[in-house]
Order: structure tokens, then sequence, then C-alpha cells
């Protein structure tokens, strides 16, 4: 039976499963979808591929299996359907459910799949993973770029040569290191570069690296483009092929003229460093290694080991016969082990200096610092001592002194404080004020601001003049004191937690001595209460110059009508008049003069009572006193007055109101306050009104007359205080301060209640019995 036969002798049913057994078995992914793209079968590689069973494939569509790759994909299966032609070796990358969280690789191919009509009924895949591969590639692309990368960053320059050592490609970093050009730099024209003195002996040991094909490393002068020559260190080594030979040198020139320059530098300063070690007035020594053996000793430290050759010596071996330096064995060995330096000052040790056989007590700063090795370990320790016992000594007498000029401080300080006047002593130029006494501290509220410069003042201290208006820096006494200014009672005012203070301000620029710097010295001298004082003198003078004036005048008032009726009377007596006319006239003339005489002895009583009220005590004669009656019998005798002014008397009393008071007194407030609404409130109602409170008596007098200002308020229950002037009413300007005064006696309360134009409220309170006395009593 020939291969046709074979062949044709195959059923259908024998063919596809043939043909299911090779897409089954294949090593690449086979698959077959719909027009839909659903899987209508899939092979077990591709399966394994996506991660997931070939059941779970079969009627799905690609984009619910792959939701990673799909949007990548779809276009090219829709190009398929819609051109019936393949896609071939496309490259797809994404996430599968095999590893969702890892990009995997796939080489894919999409080409239609047809009946035997030709219309497409689907599309067929072929899929070859190619992750791995990929990943080889591009960790090959990285190592090259690494390469060229750590090529390109280094500083040397780099060259290859053939295993005869001929340079047979350009090299960019030889050519802008030498300045070489193309031509003369290839083959052997690179050794051109070498210095003339150090070519021979660098090709002959070229020769021989050539033949052995072992590294080569040596230093030698190459030149530079600038046209000088630089050291440099050349080093080669060989690449081999699989063979074994030497398929080229790689070479590369470290340029090291800076550091041979900084070597030739270091070793400069570290004789330097030798000639200061050796010359310094401080004894050094450096011990190393755990025996504390001596490696170096300067004069001065053998000077003070009496001169015995310490070099190489062990400290150990030397503090079993000297106790003095067993402290220091015990000190080495902790900056050994703690790798820490120690500082020990003013060391006391007694040495022999003079070489007497006498010690002498030294004092030394003595430090203990640790060396380190090249690897950061201590291997050595530096002793460096200083001698400081002219220092010691002239601290301690700079202490003896400070101490002796604190107690002076502290004595000058107790005697200032003692000083009633304000005392500051201040820096000369910045104003700074170094001390304050206790004076002052009490004038700036308990604490007098200190060390604050004379820019400063106007932010710390409110400094006024009598005015009131703030003053400008430069006017400030403090501010002109310090800049050297002698100040001799300078006026300023001063405004304080404790209220405004009246200064006059001294100043004197004390010297530097005792050690003292130069201080100004300010005194304060607080003339407040003098200034107040002189104030209510003045006012007193001015009121006492006013009574006199107004009374001269209110005595006068009387007794002018009274002469002019008793004048005109004596004339109609020597005329010819009847008897009966002359008696009425003389009448007349005695109820008129009775009348002025009742005015003028009103007068005199004010002034007797302000005699007898100016003591610090009134007497009072204290009975049962009924308040509703002493006011209706008050308003009964000024109702007559009342109606020439056209005022109405309202009372309000509305039962009696008892208290243990002196009724004559009583009487005298009443009038007086009645007197004063009738006078100031004309044409307009009066209204009284009495009211019991609880364990006190209230009365008001209101009236609606020209009213009081605010401002005067406080001062017209002062002697002789007034708030209208004299020329529009009368009066001795006693009257309130007599009410006062009474009040007061009874341990009452006095007060008034005004606005300009609006009329006036007085109101009194009374106890109704006096603490100090029983109600029987009588009180003098």
């Amino acid at each position: 039976m020939t291969d046709r036969e074979a062949i044709e002798g195959i059923t259908a049913d024998q063919a596809r499963l043939f043909l299911e057994t090779m897409v089954a078995s294949a090593p690449i992914g086979l698959a077959f979808v719909d027009l839909d793209f659903r899987y209508i079968h899939i092979n077990d590689a591709l399966a394994a591929m996506n991660g997931l069973p070939r059941e779970a494939h079969l009627g799905r569509k690609i984009r619910d299996i792959l939701p990673g790759i799909w949007p990548y994909v779809e276009a090219h299966y829709q190009k398929v359907v819609q051109s019936g032609e393949p896609v071939l070796n496309l490259e797809v990358s994404g996430l599968t459910p095999l590893e969702p969280n890892t990009e995997r690789s796939f080489l894919v191919n999409y080409y239609p799949v047809r009946d035997g009509a030709g219309c497409i009924q689907g599309v067929g895949i072929t899929v070859i993973e190619s992750t791995e591969r990929k990943r080889a590639h591009q960790a090959l692309r990285a190592s090259e770029q690494r390469y060229r990368s750590l090529v390109e960053a280094m500083t040397h320059t780099v060259w290859t040569t053939t295993g005869r050592g001929e340079l047979r490609e350009a090299s960019p970093r030889w050519l802008a290191f030498t300045g070489q050009t193309h031509a003369a730099h290839l083959g052997l024209g690179w050794l051109d570069a070498i210095h003339p003195g150090d070519r021979t002996g660098f090709m002959t040991r070229w020769a021989t690296t050539l033949e052995t094909r072992n590294p080569y490393q040596g230093e030698l002068r190459l030149r530079f483009h600038d046209g000088t020559y630089r050291d440099v260190v050349i080093r080669s080594v060989p690449v081999f092929d699989d063979t074994g030979a030497v398929r080229e040198w790689v070479s590369t020139a470290e340029d090291i003229t800076e550091r041979k320059r900084t070597e030739a530098e270091v070793e400069a300063q570290r004789a330097r460093l030798y000639d200061v070690v050796m010359n310094v007035p401080a004894s050094i020594a450096i011990i190393s290694t755990p025996e504390l053996r001596f490696t170096l000793i300067n004069p001065l430290y053998r000077q003070y080991s009496r001169n015995t050759d310490l070099m190489g010596q062990s400290l150990r071996e030397l503090a079993k016969h000297n106790p003095n330096a067993a402290g220091a064995v015990a000190t080495l060995e902790q900056v050994y082990a703690s790798g820490k330096p120690v500082f020990l000052p003013e060391l006391r040790q007694w040495l022999d200096m003079r070489g007497t056989g006498v010690p002498e007590e030294r004092f030394f700063n003595v430090a203990y610092q640790p060396l380190r090795d090249a690897d950061g370990r201590v291997d050595s320790v530096l002793s460096f001592s200083l001698d400081i016992t002219e220092q010691v000594l002239a601290r301690r007498k700079m202490e003896e002194l400070a101490t002796h000029l604190g107690h002076q401080q502290q004595w000058l300080e107790s005697v200032l404080d003692l000083n009633p006047v304000a005392i500051l002593l201040m820096e000369p130029g910045t104003g700074r004020v170094l001390f304050a006494n206790q004076a002052a501290h009490r004038m700036a509220g308990g604490h007098f601001p200190l060390d604050v410069p004379a820019d400063g003042y106007g932010s710390v201290y409110r400094l006024t003049d009598d005015a009131g208006v703030l003053l400008p820096l430069e006017a400030i006494p403090g501010v002109r004191a310090a800049r050297g200014e002698a100040l001799h009672q300078e006026p300023v005012v001063w405004h304080t937690l404790t209220g405004r203070h009246s200064l006059l301000v001294d100043s004197r620029l004390l010297p530097a001595m005792h050690g003292h710097p130069a201080t100004v010295a300010l005194a304060l001298q607080d003339v407040t209460r003098l200034k107040q004082t002189e104030a209510q003198l003045q006012e007193s003078v001015r009121l006492r110059d006013e009574f006199l004036t107004v009374a001269s005048h209110e005595l006068k008032t009387p007794l002018t009508p009274l002469q002019i009726k008793l004048q005109g009377l004596a004339r109609e007596a020597r005329t010819d008049v009847s008897m009966a006319h002359l008696r009425d006239r003389v009448l007349s003339t005695a109820e008129s003069a009775s009348l002025q005489v009742r005015k003028l002895a009103a007068l005199i009583n004010d002034l007797l009572d302000v005699t007898q009220l100016a003591g610090e005590t009134l007497s009072l004669r204290r009975e049962s006193v009924d308040l509703s009656a002493v006011i209706r019998e008050v308003a009964e005798q000024f109702r007559s007055q009342a109606a020439q002014a056209g005022s109405e008397l309202r009372l309000e009393t509305p039962g009696p109101v008892k208290g243990w008071w002196d009724r004559h007194r009583l009487e005298q407030v009443v009038r007086g306050l009645l007197s004063n609404a009738i006078k100031y409130g004309p044409g307009r109602p009066v209204v009284l009104k009495v009211e019991q409170l609880p364990g006190a008596a209230r009365l008001v007098v209101r009236d609606e007359g020209i009213g009081i200002a605010p401002e005067n308020l406080s001062r017209i229950f002062d002697k002789f205080g007034r708030a209208v002037s004299t020329r529009n009413y009368g009066g001795l300007g006693l009257g309130l301060f007599i009410t006062r005064r009474i009040v007061e006696a009874h341990q009452g309360t006095l007060r008034a209640e005004s606005q300009q134009g609006q009329g006036a409220t007085f109101t009194v309170e009374l106890p109704l019995t006096s603490p100090e006395r029983p109600p029987y009593a009588t009180t003098h």
C-alpha cells in the first residue's frame, strides 16, 4: 500500500482525531475563536499560559479571559475578520490570570479560518511565550548600558589594543587627554605620548607583559593636551578568547598628578607639624600600642621627665617604680578602651623644675587624644600637657579681688536701698540700667525694668511732661545722661503701675575706680506729693480769696436795703407827717429790717457752722425724730419763698419714718437741699420724698432746674465748691458742704445725680440708729 493509498484510507473521524491530537500535544499555544471572539477550541499549552483550565475558556470571550491584554489586541482581531488578512509575528505584553501582578510577553499570529465555501468562520491563534527571552534581552541591553555608563563615568582614560599592543580603533578618551590626532595614535603611535624619559623603560616592561600575558601596572609621565606632562598610573589586563589566546588588552590611565602634589603637601605639613611639636611650649608625647610605649617625645616633655630617655620604653614598666605614672596608665587604658578623649583640667603636680631637689606646685591642663589607624582602630594616644600655673595663680588673685569687689558692691547696694530717693546706675553710652534701688522698684510697681538700652526706652518707660505729652527719645533725661549730659533738677513725669510720678532728675558721671567701670548715677526725686500740696494750697488760696469776695458781697446785701429803709424813715421823720403815717412807716421798716437781720444771721450761722464742721467730729444731740414730720415743717417754712419763685412743693411722706438723729441738724439738711432746689429751679416743681428702707431712711429732693455738669458733681460738696458763677447766683458755697458733714456725722451718705439742663436729684440715706450708741444715748 502506497503512502497516498494509506492517507486516502483515513476516515474523517480518524483525521479529526489525528488533528486534535496534534493540536493538544503541540508545544505552542493554539486556539480557535468564532466571529464573536469566543473560544471554540484551545489546547493545553495555551490554557496553561493563560493560567486557566481548557474547560474555563470554552464558550467565553477573550476579553473575559484576558482583560489585561484584550485592549491591545482587539483591533488586530477585527482586522483579521474584516480584511481576511492574517496578522503575523505580533509582540503582545500584559497581565494574565497565571501571574496577575507580573507583565508577560508573547509572540502571536492571527489568521482567518474559512469554511468550504470560503467564508470566514473565526480566527485561528498561535501563541509562543517570549517573556524569558525578552527579559534576557533586556538584561543584556542593561548590562551593555551599564558597561558603557561605567566607562563614561570613569575619570580614567580607557583604550584597547590588540594582542600585540597595537591600537586599531579610535579611543576618544585617549585623544582628549593626550591631544594626539586620530592617525598619530593608531598602531604603536600611542607610545609617542609617553615622556621620552619614561618611554624606553615602559616599552621594555610592556614587551615583557605581552609575552607573559600577565596584568601590568606602572607609573609614568604622559603628555597632556596642553603640552605639559601628567603623572599617571597605567593598568592593563588581557582579555582571552575561547581558545585561551589574548584577544585584546584593556588599559586605563589614572591621572595621579594632584594626588602626588597633595602627598607632597601632606609630607611638608607633616614636617612642619613635627617642627611645631618639637618647639611648642607644651609637653607632648605619643604612646603607641597596648604596651603603652613612647614613640614620640618633644623636648619639653623630656625636660619634665628630668631628661630621661623615654623613647621605646613602656609606661607600664615605668609605673612599677613611679607611683605618679600609675594614674596616667589608668587614663590611657580608658582612652584605648573607649576611643574617647579625656581632658584633665588644672591637674596639680609637684615637680623639681629648677633641679634643686625641692619640688614646687605646678598646674597643667592635660589632654589625652586617641589616634586611629586607617581602619579606624585606636593605635596610639597623644598626650598634651600645658603648664597653666601662672594663669591659675592669676585667676586666684582675680577671684579674691572679685570677692572683695562683690562685698563692696553689696555694701553699696545696701546703702542705696536705704535711700528713700530712687537711685539708678546706668551704663554710659548705651543707657542700660544696671542697678535700681528699692525706692525705684517701689515706684515702678514692684520691679524696675533693667538692661533696657536707650533706644528702647519709649517701649518700656512712659515718660511725659507736666501736660501729659510723651517726650521724644532725645529729650528723655536718662538718654541725655547716658550721652554725657549732666542734669540738675530736670522735671519729668513717669507713669507706672503705682500712678503718675512727678520727678526731678539729677545725674552724675562716676569715673571707673577699684575695678568698677565708669557709671552714670541718676537720682529721681519724687515731688508728686509736694506738687499736689502746692496745687492744693494754691486752690485753697483761690477759694479763700473768692470766699472773702463773695462773703463781703453777701454780708453787704442785707445791710444795703436796711440802710436805705432807715435813711428813708429818717427823712420822713423830719417832715411834717402825721403820727399814724409815721407809725405805719416805722412798723414797715422794722419788718423789712427784721428780714434783712435774719438773712444776715443766717449767713453768720453758716460761717459759724463751717468753723464748727471743720473739725474731725461734729457734736450731735440725738433723739427720736420723725423724718416725715421734719419734711413737712421745713416745707411749710418755705411755702412763701417757693410761691415767690413760682415753684410748687410736692411732698411724698407716706407715714412716720423715725430714727435716732439730731433734729436741729436734720432740719438744717432739709433746709439746705430745699433752698438749693428752689434757688436753681425757679418756676418748676420741687419734690421731697421720704422712704423707709431696712434699717435706714431715705430722703430724696428732686428739682427740674438748670442741673449740674457731670464734671462738677464731685466738687459741689467741697468747702466753697460751686457749679455756677457767683455773678448769677449768690451764696457762700457752703450749703452742700455743711449738709455733707452733717449726713456723714450721722454715718449716712449723700449723693447727687444730674445732667446739664435736666434738673438735679439729691439722695440722703441715714441709718435709723447710731452704731456707736444705743437709741437712748446722746452723742457729743
